[in-house]
């Protein structure tokens, strides 16, 4: 079942009612990538396992009230560990305006208006001296440059969380960073978590 194997990835209980509002931010997300090209998930099979699963792994590994997701493309994985996550508080930073419109239509539509929001902006330039229990990057620059990216709005005692390909876990060993490996099934690439603890 789905929900079986959500759970599992996200290595806890989740909201009973998560699938049926992963289907619900799913439609609207291949609905506006037709005009908007948002991501370059087309079918929902695919964008299942690429967004929705691939967003799971980081839950055991969030920790404190609120998170930043920079970079967030069209809302990954911020909108998914918003909804995975219930007592979360989501910031989603993201430089271009048709996503951020996206952002703004989905958190409307999952009625996440109360945690969760989007902030058009670039790391370095927006949110300043606002901190972060949690801070993830998804595929936004290399290791160093991430954590460059995400150091200024960690607080302290704080986890920058980078999911990466299995290739990227020497670069994180040497880094000193602690590599959390996952796979998303039978079948699926290995890959791992690079985690900074500040």
């Amino acid at each position: 079942m789905p929900g079986d194997l959500a759970a599992k990835i996200a290595g806890r209980a989740l909201p009973q009612e998560l699938l049926i509002a992963w289907e619900r931010l799913c439609a609207d997300l291949l609905r506006w990538n037709r005009a908007h090209n948002l991501t370059g998930h087309h079918d929902p099979e695919a964008a299942y396992v690429d967004l929705f699963l691939d967003s799971l792994p980081l839950v055991p590994h969030i920790q404190g009230p609120n998170l930043l997701d920079i970079g967030s493309g069209a809302g990954f994985p911020g909108l998914v560990l918003a909804l995975a996550l219930p007592e979360l508080a989501v910031t989603l930073l993201e430089p271009r305006a048709k996503r951020v419109s996206f952002h703004k239509q989905a958190i409307r539509a999952l009625e996440l208006g109360d945690r969760v929001r989007t902030v058009m902006g670039r790391a370095g330039e927006a949110l300043g001296g606002e901190r972060f229990a949690t801070v993830t990057l998804r595929a936004v620059t290399d290791i160093p440059g991430s954590l460059a990216l995400a150091e200024p709005y960690l607080a302290p005692g704080g986890a920058v969380l980078l999911p990466r390909g299995a290739k990227d876990a020497d670069q994180a060993r040497d880094l000193g960073l602690e590599v959390a490996p996952y796979s998303l099934g039978p079948g699926t690439s290995q890959r791992i978590i690079a985690i900074f603890r500040g």
